[in-house]
């Protein structure tokens, strides 16, 4: 019984010293790999700036992790619990921001070339230089992420642009070459008719022009009638039926009496020209 206690009690030391030691082996390896991490972070903030890309992101996300490895080396030395683990994530996210970023500067890249080689002077590029910016912009504020959708909304515009500007010069080669045609074809018709109508013009100018001013004046004299009736629709509407307030009321018959005035205006300055072609 008393070796079998002593086997037993020595056993379970033996086990919780085991516990300790891998916990401890654990600890060291994330620290390790905590220590690793926070120089290869390091490293990629001093490719960003050397790349001339915007470092402010990972700058930030850098001192978060130098922190939070400081406060676990602190931790340690005072014997109380640390967890060197948690810097890695911030390392996964360094390292994602890099990333997306040569993406991103890569696919720039590629849609401006498309662009130079796709685009012609005569073509109107500002809806796609508007997302160019906008690219840009994004990746000044290292909004990497957001890229790549804007990248396939440019090339979609930049093959729209293009397709409607071939449309629209076949458009107008073929309305071009018709039309010369039609004038070659037609030339000797044309001219006649043109001869004849001016001769027709210079006979009758007089009662042509006085035909428009008549007409002029008749369309003035009909929407005076017709703000006339609705100026009393609207005093039917305020005194009888109590349709709309007295602040409407007010300013809808003001707006209607300067419109009948300025037709008033208009009026006889046209019965003087009418006057004038008489004469004449």
């Amino acid at each position: 019984m008393n070796k079998n206690f002593i086997f037993l009690a020595f056993f379970f030391v033996f086990f919780i010293f085991l516990i300790n030691f891998s916990s401890a082996l654990e600890n060291l390896t994330a620290e390790e790999k905590a220590s690793s991490c926070l120089l290869e972070s390091q490293n990629i903030l001093n490719e960003m700036q050397n790349q001339d890309f915007s470092n402010q992101r990972i700058s930030d996300t850098l001192k978060q992790m130098q922190s939070l490895y400081d406060a676990q080396i602190s931790y340690k030395e005072k014997g109380k619990s640390y967890d060197f683990s948690l810097v890695l994530p911030y390392c996964e996210e360094v390292k994602k921001i890099k990333s997306d970023a040569f993406i991103a500067k890569d696919a720039l890249d590629a849609l401006n070339k498309f662009y130079q080689d796709s685009i012609t002077k005569d073509i109107d590029t500002s809806s796609i230089d508007s997302i160019i910016l906008e690219i840009n912009q994004e990746i000044k504020s290292e909004r990497y992420e957001k890229v790549p959708d804007l990248v396939d909304k440019a090339y979609t515009e930049i093959i729209k642009v293009k397709s409607s500007q071939t449309t629209l010069n076949l458009f107008y080669s073929t309305t071009g070459r018709g039309l010369k045609k039609f004038f070659l074809d037609n030339w000797l018709f044309l001219t006649i008719t043109f001869i004849i109508l001016l001769v027709f013009y210079i006979i009758y100018r007089k009662a042509i022009s006085k035909w428009i001013v008549n007409k002029k004046i008749e369309k003035l004299n009909l929407r005076k009638k017709t703000l006339k009736n609705m100026v009393m629709d609207t005093q039917r509407e305020y005194f009888n039926k109590g349709d709309i307030s007295e602040s409407t009321f007010r300013i809808r018959t003001k707006k209607l009496a300067e419109l009948i005035r300025d037709i008033d205006r208009q009026i006889p300055l046209l019965q003087e020209d009418l006057m004038k072609l008489e004469k004449k």
